[in-house]
């Protein structure tokens, strides 16, 4: 008879956890809308949230809390209160709140009393923009809890059992009770935990007349197979309905997926080959990516074939997922398009791997680019000339070489005279950024002693760390020789160099040395300063950017130093990279491959 009773408390369990994440996955609907269109409207919310009602029947409201502060509901009448509520100060703790921002998975909590009458459980999904990953916010929703009773006949079951739903697995914590009697003298009853993200309920039951010391008389045995019978019905038939449910459910889906702005493509990743493509993806490729392996033949801005680097198959193989790759592949009609990948590698329930990309066609912003690329080499071109002649004018008159100067004078003419060099190293900067992404820098490649560069730039850069305090310490060099561009590599190491003096303490040391890795000769420059924060790490190749992580170092350069360095090795057939830990400084580091000499000479 025990073992019937937890068949019949498991089943129980089943159902109830069932109903709850039946009802919650079809708000993820709404979830992965806004996730693709975050500026949603309130009459479009409005219209989502009333189709998600028809669907999900034990839900007592929806939410839309970006930043986690409520501003759309549904349904309004009766809910006006929660408008502007800041979920983080009056309903989640700050575990939650990172729970929700770490696992990105639905958090639930409860039971909660409600302002309404009666308790609910809490569920917050978090949103993150499709794309860039950005944290959105979170859709907050309330399920009734006596809508979910009712819907699994807790209210019959009662009738016939001592039956309590706890927080605590223990029984005799009266207060951890949320439903049913909590005065129950417990003998040893059967217990089903229902476990929750966030939370766990706790379902404990036993027969109202107690354990029986004799077999049960065989008319109360018909009537345990009755109610076993009974059951199986009532379970097959809550399970026709959630298969119905859950094909309505699809229909939804099909219909976000069909109407997505973006290209979406799902891939069999065993065979390579595509399984389903929404209209987006077909206006943006046309009928191409048959296969994921399309996207593996990429091209640079001026429709060179990639052939180094990590292709999409091997990323996704590496790191199950990748985001934000931007690269150009051929359309149609042969013509270059650039695109923005997005690539997820999962499993299905039935062990199947498959392979999710979303595919955005980024013309538009690269055209963007291009228009600002130029503006700003226009720009930059016609600053050169009279700069060069206001710097040289200052110059003379710092000298003295028109007429003494008086002493306040001489002292405005000075600080002129050094904005007016600074002003010209940005637009050098500039024009030199603007002919490397053209393609339009000439490189003379040449074979280049590594340690005679590395002496030489070490040895032009030394007033500059004189004037920081930092002393530039040369330690082991290799016996190396690369095939470069003299001058370029040398304007690369003078980047780095420069970049970690500017980062280094007064009074300390920057080491520069050589390392082999295989076939590759790195040039390394180790600083002692703060090091860069882990959430700048991502952007230090970019234009324009800049940690602001010290006063005295961010007030001094361009953003564009590491930006050159890395077209400049990349135009060499090398590369650039660093490591950082926060408070212990960095290391940045150049690579070439190294020439040998041929074997026997």
């Amino acid at each position: 008879m025990r073992q019937e009773w937890q068949v019949n408390i498991d089943d129980l369990a089943l159902k109830l956890q069932g109903r709850i994440l039946q009802n919650i996955t079809t708000v993820w609907g709404l979830a992965a809308n806004v996730a693709v269109e975050p500026e949603l409207g309130e009459a479009r919310f409005q219209e989502l949230a009333a189709v998600i009602f028809r669907l999900a029947t034990e839900l007592r409201n929806i939410g839309l809390a970006p930043d986690f502060v409520i501003n759309n509901i549904y349904p309004l009448e009766g809910n006006e209160a929660a408008i502007g509520l800041d979920l983080r100060t009056q309903s989640l703790s700050a575990e939650q709140v990172h729970m929700l921002m770490e696992t990105e998975r639905a958090v639930f909590s409860g039971p909660i009393d409600l302002v309404q009458g009666g308790q609910g459980l809490a569920v917050r999904i978090p949103i993150f923009i499709s794309g860039s990953r950005e944290f959105w916010g979170v859709v907050s929703v309330i399920l009734d809890l006596q809508s979910l009773y009712e819907s699994v006949n807790l209210d019959r079951i009662m009738q016939e059992a001592q039956l309590v739903l706890s927080t605590s697995p223990d029984p005799a914590t009266s207060d951890s009770i949320f439903f049913g009697a909590p005065d129950v003298i417990w003998q040893q009853p059967v217990h089903n935990a229902l476990e929750m993200h966030g939370t766990s309920w706790h379902l404990i039951a036993q027969p109202k007349e107690g354990w029986p010391d004799q077999p049960p008389h065989p008319l109360a045995l018909r009537g345990l197979l009755a109610l076993l019978v009974l059951t199986v019905t009532a379970a097959t038939f809550w399970l026709t309905q959630l298969l119905l449910k859950d094909r309505q459910m699809q229909q939804w889906f099909s219909g976000l997926f069909e109407l997505a702005p973006v290209g979406i493509a799902l891939f069999d990743a065993e065979t390579n080959k595509l399984v389903q493509g929404n209209l987006s993806l077909k206006s943006i490729l046309g009928d191409h990516p048959r296969s994921l392996v399309f996207f593996n033949k990429t091209f640079d801005e001026h429709g060179n074939l990639i052939t180094e680097g990590e292709d999409v198959s091997e990323a996704l193989a590496r790191s199950k997922k990748l985001s934000g790759r931007q690269l150009f592949i051929k359309d149609r009609v042969g013509l270059l398009k650039p695109i923005m990948l997005h690539g997820l590698k999962l499993t299905t329930t039935d062990g199947k791997p498959v392979v999710w990309l979303i595919v955005e066609d980024i013309s538009e912003q690269k055209k963007a680019e291009r228009l600002k690329n130029q503006f700003i080499s226009t720009v930059s071109h016609e600053l050169r000339t009279p700069l060069t002649s206001i710097s040289g004018a200052l110059g003379l008159l710092i000298n003295q070489a028109v007429a003494p100067l008086p002493e306040g004078a001489l002292r405005l003419t000075q600080i002129a005279h050094r904005n007016s060099e600074q002003l010209t190293y940005l637009v050098n900067d500039l024009l030199d950024i603007e002919k490397l992404i053209a393609g339009k820098m000439t490189f003379e490649m040449k074979t280049v002693q590594v340690s005679d560069v590395i002496r030489e730039c070490v040895e032009n850069i030394g007033n500059y760390a004189s004037e920081h305090k930092v002393q530039i310490e040369i330690r082991q060099l290799a016996d190396a020789e690369v095939l470069a561009d003299k001058q370029r590599l040398m304007q690369a190491l003078n980047n780095v160099l420069s970049n970690a003096i500017k980062f280094s303490p007064e009074n300390s040391a920057v080491h520069i040395y050589t390392e082999r890795e295989g076939s590759k000769v790195r040039i390394l420059t180790q600083d002692f300063g703060n090091g860069i924060p882990s959430e700048f790490e991502s952007r230090v190749f970019e234009k324009f950017s800049q940690a602001s992580t010290d006063i005295r170092c961010s007030k001094a350069g361009t953003g564009l130093g590491l930006a050159i360095t890395r077209e400049l090795m990349l135009n060499m057939q090398g590369g650039v990279s660093f490591t950082s830990q926060p408070g212990k400084g960095a290391l940045f580091w150049l690579e070439l491959t190294e020439k040998r000499p041929p074997s026997g000479a």
